[in-house]
């Protein structure tokens, strides 16, 4: 690694409570901290959720567009991004999530900057309006790397660029933080979901699932933290059910770990992930998971039978059988909690986010060599 701070920008949709961007913020934090000139550019709103270092400068595309040119917006940000760009003249750029990155690799195009682009989820699985996937497409290649969290969507992304530019870094994770609960659970066994309330995490299979069991286990309770478009829908699912006082949906949380550490059990039903935070933040906290097989990251996170249990995707009657099995054994649910806060040292934050500073550093030193 070269002496001296680097010029970084660090490109985004939004920062609002998901798993990228709280990758981003502890990566902003920690490339601030090291000494680099850190600059956030967020491409839609403004707020940032979680806390920054204070040496990162956070700019925020702020035009207002009419709402019949809503077509034209995209065309804006991209303008906006490119004159930031010049103006600030960083040696590397990184862009997270699939919209960013097209329009960031459009933006920097003829500057001279090099572009590093991180998918943070299994891009076959997520769909994307097709303008956008049409730019991943053919922008992609001019890419310095790019980044992904599996193998399975390293194999993806080498059908679009060469082998050598595709680089797997899994997400960091650190030790739980040791401060108090902003939120205080009664005094009950609770099994917890953590993520956005939409199709894509299958909430409404995990309520149905926590419905069959919750006869044979009266102590329980199920706890689903985070906020989206499908609350109505789970909060009425709740209902029909009779759970009402067995079932919270309490919204998002700052600091997820103090609540995670009331917990007993965490579940997972996505439909697809990239590499599930909340799975790896739960396990730190040492709680046994139990996931259904999704594309992608629960495999390459849970040692099935070691630190949680892994189900067939999609495998409702697995899944309760997995919880059943956990909810009624304490002693298997501890054997499993304690290998599972292994993660902290299997996906090392302080390993992890120096593997991403030192990839920021080679590519703007290749950048320099070939400018010069």
């Amino acid at each position: 690694m070269t002496e001296g701070p680097v010029s970084i920008a660090l490109v985004i949709t939004a920062m609002g409570c998901g798993g990228a961007e709280r990758v981003l913020a502890t990566l902003a934090t920690h490339l601030a901290a090291r000494g680099h000139r850190v600059t956030l550019f967020v491409l839609h709103e403004p707020e940032v959720f979680f806390p920054l270092h204070a040496g990162v400068t956070v700019r925020a595309f702020a035009t207002e567009v009419p709402r019949t040119w809503r077509w034209a917006r995209p065309v804006q940000r991209v303008r906006w991004l490119r004159s930031e760009l010049a103006r600030l003249g960083p040696r590397v750029v990184v862009s997270f999530i699939d919209v960013a990155n097209a329009m960031t690799l459009l933006a920097a195009r003829g500057l001279g900057v090099p572009v590093v682009v991180a998918e943070r989820i299994h891009p076959p699985e997520h769909r994307v309006r097709w303008p956008f996937r049409l730019l991943r497409c053919l922008l992609y290649r001019r890419a310095a790397g790019v980044v992904v969290q599996t193998a399975q969507t390293a194999a993806w992304a080498r059908r679009l660029v060469p082998a050598d530019r595709v680089i797997q870094v899994p997400n960091p994770v650190a030790p739980p933080s040791g401060s108090a609960p902003g939120l205080v659970l009664p005094d009950r066994l609770w099994m917890v979901g953590v993520g956005r309330l939409d199709p894509q995490k299958r909430f409404d299979v995990l309520i149905r699932a926590f419905a069959a069991l919750a006869p044979r286990h009266p102590a329980w309770s199920l706890l689903v933290l985070g906020e989206g478009p499908g609350r109505r829908s789970l909060e009425d699912l709740v209902r029909e059910r009779g759970l009402a006082e067995r079932v919270w949906l309490p919204g998002t949380v700052q600091e997820i770990g103090p609540v995670l550490r009331q917990c007993r059990l965490f579940a997972l039903t996505s439909r697809y992930e990239g590499f599930p935070n909340a799975l790896c933040e739960a396990m730190a906290c040492g709680l046994p998971a139990v996931s259904f097989d999704c594309p992608t990251g629960p495999a390459e996170i849970i040692r099935h039978g070691v630190d949680g249990l892994l189900v067939p995707d999609g495998d409702a009657a697995a899944l309760e059988g997995a919880l059943d099995r956990l909810m009624g054994d304490a002693m298997l649910r501890e054997t499993l909690g304690t290998r599972a806060s292994e993660v902290t040292a299997r996906f090392s934050a302080a390993e992890i986010l120096a593997r991403w500073e030192a990839l920021c550093v080679e590519v703007a030193e290749a950048g320099t060599r070939r400018s010069g």
